[in-house]
């Protein structure tokens, strides 16, 4: 072999080696170029055993279906523009030996794929004051019996669309709805929206639905921002945005100290949102057993799907709440108070107050296959 061509096979065997080894590092790294969604919205919640709030962007990865909670400042090079929604392209690093209190991946932007600067009404000067209208929020029914300003997940909270006087039209169309198309309610951090006021037009004339007070459960326990939006002509004309004050209690909007127990006859609640329709669940009043408080959590089946695809969905919808609220455990049968004799545990999660446990029920003659969720304190 003469000594070019053994120079050139040396060369492609390096170009190799260096080219499986593009995501590894020496110190054991490992990283991948990913495209981020960061949303236009962020939050703020205290830090893990201080009182002090700190500012979270709202971040979803390529896996992720629900935004995440990522530290201000985190992404090297990019700076956050209030308001503004991004897509990102960045290198995520995950580390080998990440530090003890400290996350275990680090980004760095590569490039802003899109800034998307938020719809920007006309001004007041330009757009009339008795076209303008405002959210509120007039009624908390907490799942338990609670005396409580504060709403928590899975308590039901009522909402009018009041003029610019503040003055509620329960009957009849306000002065407003002559302005608009539609009426839209949405927020940063669900996937849906709703629709408050409709205008179609069809073949034999213009159809409208309006409706000037609904309610809905939300299934979040930070705080967020709710939006209506006027539209005309496929515009937004007119906004008016509103922050939500969410406090979770013992687990979701349950407090096994000061809530109520139904002795008998106890009543499950359908808890739904009008801005994330995924899953509807079934929630039962809390009751007791064996002398200790307890709930019931199911999800609602849907119509349209079979038998099979109900039990996968109540499997995915129960899992997808207790990821979202508590941190899976390994609890067994002899930590739990209050289970069923004829269920099977699948997994346990908790937190300081609550132990729940994921249950498989195999039906019988009188019952259909199940999965279930059985909440109590620890």
């Amino acid at each position: 072999m003469t000594i070019k061509n053994l120079s050139f096979v040396l060369l492609t065997v390096l170009s190799f080696i260096w080219g499986g080894c593009d995501n590894e590092d020496t110190s054991g790294d490992s990283y991948a170029d990913i495209i981020m969604q960061v949303s236009e919205t962020t939050v703020w919640e205290s830090v893990w055993g201080s009182n002090v709030p700190m500012e979270y962007m709202l971040v979803k990865e390529p896996s992720d279906t629900e935004w995440q909670r990522l530290v201000m400042g985190s992404i090297e090079g990019f700076e956050y523009v209030q308001g503004h929604a991004y897509e990102l392209k960045v290198r995520k690093t995950t580390l080998a030996n990440p530090p003890q209190d400290g996350m275990n991946c680090t980004y760095r932007l590569i490039e802003i794929l899109s800034d998307t600067q938020p719809d920007t009404p006309v001004t007041p000067e330009e757009w009339p004051e008795e076209a303008k209208f405002k959210l509120k929020m007039v009624q908390l029914t907490p799942f338990m019996y609670l005396d409580t300003p504060l709403a928590a997940p899975f308590d039901l909270l009522t909402f009018r669309i009041l003029d610019h006087r503040d003055e509620y039209t329960p009957f009849g169309n306000p002065e407003f709805l002559q302005y608009y198309d539609s009426i839209v309610m949405s927020s940063p951090v669900m996937p849906d929206t709703y629709s408050i006021l409709q205008r179609k037009k069809g073949d034999s004339g213009t159809s409208e639905s309006y409706t000037s007070q609904w309610s809905s459960y939300f299934f979040e326990k930070s705080d967020f921002l709710i939006s209506l939006k006027g539209y005309k002509d496929g515009e937004v004309k007119y906004e008016y945005t509103i922050e939500q004050i969410m406090r979770e209690r013992d687990f979701l909007g349950i407090d096994w100290e000061r809530g109520s127990i139904a002795v008998a006859n106890p009543q499950t609640h359908t808890i739904y949102c009008v801005l994330d329709t995924r899953y509807e669940f079934l929630l039962t009043n809390t009751q007791q057993r064996n002398n200790t408080p307890f709930v019931e959590i199911r999800v609602a089946a849907a119509s349209h799907l079979t038998d099979a695809e109900n039990l996968q969905r109540q499997e995915d919808g129960l899992r997808w709440l207790l990821t979202k609220y508590l941190e899976k455990t390994s609890e067994t049968t002899a930590s739990f108070k209050t289970l069923p004799e004829d269920a099977s545990i699948v997994e346990t999660y908790g937190n300081d107050t609550t132990r729940v446990a994921l249950l498989h029920f195999e039906g019988d003659d009188f019952h259909e296959e199940c999965y279930y969720l059985i909440a109590e304190p620890k």
